[in-house]
């Protein structure tokens, strides 16, 4: 018997202590689906999140606390591959937001984040790209942070609604705390929190050219088309360098354990 051949591969890998789902796009879409009425949030993480979640508990626990946790950034998916997850794919946020919004399904959708103005145009290129869409509801931010009374308004405007799929733009780090502390609140759905892909979508914000998304420098483009980006990367991404070789060599053995163990 090949034992390689036979080799399951785990559901997750960690760096630093943040869990990466080993999940592809197709994957991610039939767990939404299958986990619409017994709700739930995704979290969908670049490199940035990863290592300031590292040194954050709160988010470190929201993160963890997810039922997927998404590699979004090309760097996240080479560390999965280079550790034995061969499965693993990157997805961004905008990508899987536009894919379940332009294909034929009949998922009830709700928009939450950015202002009026954006969400009324995410809706109109929404309908334009598939006529047979369902978007029941919208909540734009009332303010930066909601106070107790606005957040209750939201949560129970998301429950007169029913959405299947919660589509939550509050940017990275509050979004992901906010889905963690919430999601007992809502009575069914799955909660995704996408960033500024709302802003992508329409077209605000560029897509960085395939070329730079295989190189993994996504966040090279972003600081160049977007200076006050450069700041928050210039913070992580030298971290990330910098423990990558050794989460690699610790990723690999806890691999190899895990595979000893199971095919004694």
């Amino acid at each position: 018997m090949n034992r390689k051949a036979d080799r399951v591969e785990p559901a997750y890998f960690n760096f630093r202590g943040i869990r990466i789902d080993n999940v592809n796009l197709e994957n991610i879409i039939e767990i939404i689906a299958a986990k619409i009425d017994q709700k739930g949030y995704i979290c969908v993480n670049d490199v940035r999140n990863v290592i300031i979640a590292s040194g954050e508990r709160v988010f470190c626990n929201a993160i963890n606390g997810s039922l997927l946790s998404i590699a979004d950034g090309t760097p996240l998916a080479w560390y999965g591959r280079l550790v034995g997850f061969k499965r693993i794919q990157r997805v961004a946020g905008f990508e899987l937001m536009a894919t379940m919004l332009e294909s034929e399904n009949s998922f009830k959708h709700y928009l939450l984040g950015d202002t009026e103005e954006t969400i009324s145009r995410v809706i109109e290129k929404a309908r334009k790209m598939n006529t047979n869409i369902r978007i029941v509801g919208q909540s734009p931010p009332f303010t930066k942070q909601f106070s107790e009374h606005e957040n209750e308004m939201i949560c129970e405007k998301i429950n007169c609604e029913d959405p299947d799929i919660i589509w939550v733009s509050l940017g990275g780090r509050r979004q992901e705390i906010w889905m963690h502390q919430n999601v007992g609140k809502l009575r069914r759905g799955v909660m995704v929190g996408v960033g500024a892909a709302f802003r992508f979508y329409i077209g605000d914000l560029y897509i960085p050219p395939k070329l730079f998304q295989k190189l993994g420098v996504q966040w090279l483009f972003r600081m160049m088309s977007t200076p006050r980006v450069f700041q928050l990367y210039l913070r992580s991404f030298p971290k990330f360098c910098f423990y990558f070789p050794f989460e690699v060599w610790k990723g690999r053995r806890e691999l190899a354990r895990e595979h000893t163990g199971l095919f004694k």
